[in-house]
């Protein structure tokens, strides 16, 4: 599978697909651009059948992703290009809560905001002992929904709403602690304690590890399809 773009590169690893935000001097922020090349990346991988798992990371040691690159210049008037922005995000989300293999991130620094939902849509997080998660949207004036359709199934609705409206941020160990994150790895062996675990889940029977999947997944999917139209009304109606 070859590079989509240089800020997005993947690279099959003997049926791993390695999948890395390659934007650090920008904090892996996900241009336009980059969530339309990850969400193919990952419909991609789905229909190869060389491909038997996805492992997700970030260039540079600071930083897994800061989310959606709020400051992308683009010649779009400025509302078609937020609904443009908006819709390659969700569709990268629905890529990932689609997706019946097995999905590990690799957190090697700080997760926000879409990072932190990219990250907390992998069956597995394994993150740096500098790694940190958060949703600060709501100083930014825009509520996170997708955020809470992902988190309150996985951490329950009071730590994903302390997290949605403090804006506060989760540390590793938290995140461990609470059931996020599967392991916490200094940030050297961040991704091979990720490509570790990929490995063993890929090990696993794929339909019956598909199936289970699936069925966790279907009340969150649902959410994610109720946050994004109501984001829409939420943009027509005035918001950020």
């Amino acid at each position: 599978m070859n590079n989509l773009l240089p800020e997005l590169q993947t690279e099959n690893q003997d049926g791993l697909l390695v999948i890395t935000l390659n934007r650090p001097q920008k904090a892996n922020a996900l241009t336009l651009e980059m969530m339309r090349g990850l969400a193919e990346a990952l419909r991609n991988a789905r229909a190869d059948s060389a491909v038997r798992g996805v492992l997700i990371t970030g260039a540079g040691e600071r930083v897994f992703s800061g989310g959606v690159d709020v400051r992308q210049v683009s010649p779009l008037p400025e509302a078609e290009f937020r609904q443009a922005r908006s819709t390659a995000f969700f569709a990268v989300l629905i890529q990932l809560v689609d997706f019946e293999k097995p999905v590990v991130a690799a957190v090697n620094g700080v997760a926000s905001g879409g990072g932190f939902m990219i990250a907390a849509l992998a069956d597995v997080i394994v993150a740096s002992e500098n790694a940190l998660f958060a949703l600060p949207e709501i100083d930014l004036g825009s509520p996170p929904l997708a955020g809470l359709a992902i988190l309150t199934p996985l951490i329950g609705g009071a730590l994903a709403y302390d997290l949605v409206q403090s804006a506060r941020n989760l540390s590793a160990a938290e995140a461990q602690r609470r059931g996020l994150v599967r392991a916490v790895a200094p940030r050297a062996e961040v991704v091979v304690t990720g490509e570790k675990i990929a490995r063993e889940l890929m090990a696993k029977k794929a339909r019956a590890f598909s199936a289970s999947k699936a069925w966790v997944r279907k009340p969150m999917r649902e959410s994610l399809e109720q946050a994004e139209h109501a984001m829409v009304e939420w943009r027509a109606a005035g918001g950020e």
